[in-house]
């Protein structure tokens, strides 16, 4: 497992609710030193997890699985990996003569985070990558005990079609990749997918279940960013940002624009909590699900660590 870095704001005043709001943010791929609070290097631009570690907590012996869906799997059941599930398989595998846990992500026996947190009478938001399993409506974000969710289901898709193409799957499925892969609570959000960058469709469901939470009850918002997952795609505006950096082959020019841009979202929840009156009783974390990919084509910066994604 390769070492990450979590962020605690932990900011406990005035209660606008018995319970504090719980926001838990989650990046996709974040490097080590791809954070401002680990270099001083240009081409890393993070003002708001710079002030928010300032602020808070950093905790530098945090561990995670290696790639993505047991980190995942793990953080919803709160059980180790290997309780769980070790596997990065594609959503559609079973194994027919397991009902319990023959299918990819969390088998359907066990507790998650969502359900013990509506037992304690908080809400439940989610937004983003899910990859915990979609096989029944058991396995689906619903049916781990979230109440709303805007998200897809699998290790990655497309920002700005939300298909699922070889650059973002890195396998070929059985429908030759023709699948679209994004989701309003219970059924398609056929008419959200195309419309936008992916991470700004996320943010403003976020933004929106800010919005109009009351806060009077305690609120729990999962956000798992897509960002800085592959493929490396940002809009224009922060590629060109970053021209500064040069290479061949490029990624880590779209790299740092993306990691900017996951920078400037999270900087927006952060404000709409403190424009909602909330933030002063509100515990947020942030947290990578595994280390950076040091790999063709990801362009992440782990050093002084050794390896990264995949690395044991």
């Amino acid at each position: 497992m390769l070492l990450r870095a979590a962020l605690i704001t932990t900011l406990l005043g005035s209660v606008t609710a018995d319970k504090p709001h719980i926001m838990l943010m989650l990046a996709d791929d974040f490097g080590w030193t791809n954070i401002g609070l680990h270099t001083q290097d240009q081409e890393v631009q993070t003002p708001n997890m710079n002030s928010l570690a300032a602020s808070g907590v950093e905790l530098d012996r945090h561990y995670a699985y290696k790639f993505c869906s047991p980190t995942r799997c793990s953080l919803q059941s709160g059980r180790y990996p290997v309780n769980v599930n070790v596997l990065n398989v594609e959503p559609t595998v079973h194994n027919p003569s397991d009902p319990v846990g023959g299918y990819a992500g969390i088998p359907v026996n066990m507790t998650t985070i969502a359900w013990k947190m509506r037992s304690a009478g908080y809400r439940t938001y989610m937004t983003g990558k899910w990859d915990a399993g979609m096989a029944t409506p058991t396995h689906t974000p619903m049916g781990r005990g979230y109440e709303q969710w805007l998200g897809y289901y699998h290790h990655a898709n497309d920002y700005w079609t939300e298909g699922l193409p070889v650059t973002s799957t890195g396998t070929v499925d059985v429908c030759g990749n023709a699948y679209i892969d994004l989701w309003s609570t219970d059924g398609p959000a056929n008419t959200l997918n195309g419309t936008a960058y992916e991470e700004e469709l996320f943010t403003n469901h976020s933004l929106a279940m800010i919005k109009n939470h009351d806060p009077s009850e305690p609120m729990f918002l999962f956000h798992a960013f897509h960002l800085v997952h592959t493929p490396l795609e940002v809009p224009q505006s922060y590629l060109d940002a970053f021209d500064f950096i040069h290479g061949s082959p490029d990624q880590r020019r779209p790299y740092a624009a993306m990691v900017k841009y996951l920078d400037d979202a999270l900087g927006m929840l952060v404000e709409a909590v403190k424009d909602k009156g909330m933030w002063e009783n509100t515990l947020m974390v942030f947290v990578s699900d595994n280390g950076g990919p040091i790999y063709f084509p990801a362009g992440a910066n782990n050093y002084p660590l050794k390896g990264g994604k995949m690395s044991d």
